[in-house]
């Protein structure tokens, strides 16, 4: 049975499911449009892919990082010089990518854009070779989702990239993409990550302990040594609370709640959310993987981080990133986290450097800015 993918829409965002942050900068830019009444529509590419693409390409990813992290930074390591578009590797995957994706140009047909963004390059791929053969008239931005813009992202026909640092323009631009078609905008999160609210006053609201409180994340997927970090705390006589969100992983929020029941600390254990912004607001430290999306949610609600079992590659970037500029810490013995924790929560100034540091960073208004420039260039289009 084919998908039917709605009707005509002036700007179609599209992303992959391929993690979770991609899908999140994706509704970011939703939101952002919202009150401008231009018509949009967020669409999963892997969507228009065969079923069998579609696990492959999700699951395969997901088991790789957690069970050969090594072999996916050497891969991404290895695969960061954009090809030429002649070359064979360029060609097969090409290929590849659009035999698994017949359904895209319907896509197209149907919903029938003036204006296309990506926060996935998965899209920019098939988009730009339709362009390159003049099958495809309409402007395409991209949104890269990490603060060091990969080859996989890189691709001739597209009008404009959005990236998070002026670093990551000078990268883009080494790869040969026009500077000027380039803006430093930051990665787009949803526009209520703008808003602040005192830590006590959050904690108040969603019925935790009046406590110094470390917020414990494991991503969208549930991925990372959450279960070690938290059995840390099995002797911890510290005067603090810990709030802990599993993501999806059903398995590893019951494990959660076995290990919570044993603990001399209050814990409050969550499954997926949709509240994180005032899960962060209540906290004083927050404990992650150095997702694009994640950390920059947490640079937005200006809160000091410590960063836990960066995958290498895309995290292990964004990780240097964020501990160059100070506004986060590195967690490396999982097992013994609560001593390392119970301490940064203790050091007052630290835990405020940090805090203005993430501030001095934070970009919380990119999508509102990226929402902006897509209205410009439909403005230009009609003028």
């Amino acid at each position: 049975m084919k998908r039917s993918f709605g009707g005509e829409t002036s700007i179609l965002i599209l992303h992959a499911t391929a993690g979770a942050g991609h899908t999140r900068a994706a509704q970011a830019i939703a939101a952002a449009l919202k009150p401008s009444g231009n018509s949009h529509q967020v669409v999963d590419t892997l969507d228009c892919t065969s079923p069998l693409f579609r696990r492959m390409y999700v699951k395969s990813y997901i088991s790789l990082v957690q069970t050969a992290p090594e072999l996916w930074g050497y891969f991404y390591d290895k695969s960061d010089v954009v090809p030429s578009p002649d070359s064979k590797r360029a060609r097969a995957r090409l290929a590849f990518d659009k035999l698994n994706s017949r359904a895209f140009k319907r896509l197209l047909d149907e919903t029938k854009p003036e204006v296309i963004i990506c926060t996935h390059f998965l899209p920019l791929e098939l988009l730009s070779d339709l362009k390159g053969r003049g099958k495809l008239n309409v402007p395409v931005h991209a949104v890269i989702t990490d603060v060091s813009p990969h080859a996989f992202w890189v691709y001739p026909h597209i009008e404009h990239y959005h990236v998070a640092t002026p670093s990551a323009a000078r990268e883009l631009a080494r790869k040969e993409f026009p500077a000027e078609r380039i803006s430093v905008t930051g990665i787009p999160v949803d526009p209520i990550f703008a808003h602040r609210t005192p830590a006590a006053e959050a904690r108040a609201k969603l019925g935790l302990p009046e406590k110094p409180t470390v917020l414990l994340l494991s991503g969208g997927f549930g991925i990372g040594p959450m279960k070690q970090m938290l059995a840390s705390f099995s002797e911890s006589q510290s005067n603090l609370s810990l709030v802990v969100v599993a993501g999806k992983n059903a398995e590893l929020e019951q494990a959660c709640q076995a290990l919570a029941a044993k603990l001399p600390v209050p814990v409050k254990v969550h499954g997926f959310v949709t509240h994180m912004h005032e899960l962060m607001d209540a906290a004083d430290l927050i404990v992650t993987k150095p997702g694009g999306l994640t950390t920059t949610e947490i640079l937005a609600k200006g809160k000091p981080m410590a960063l836990v079992a960066p995958i290498p590659g895309q995290e292990q970037r964004n990780c240097e990133y964020l501990l160059e500029a100070g506004a986060a810490v590195r967690l490396y013995d999982v097992g013994d986290a609560a001593y390392s924790l119970e301490t940064w929560l203790a050091d007052e100034p630290r835990l405020k450097r940090m805090a203005a540091a993430a501030r001095a960073i934070a970009q919380p208004q990119a999508a509102k800015e990226i929402a902006a420039a897509l209205i410009a260039r439909l403005g230009k289009k009609s003028g």
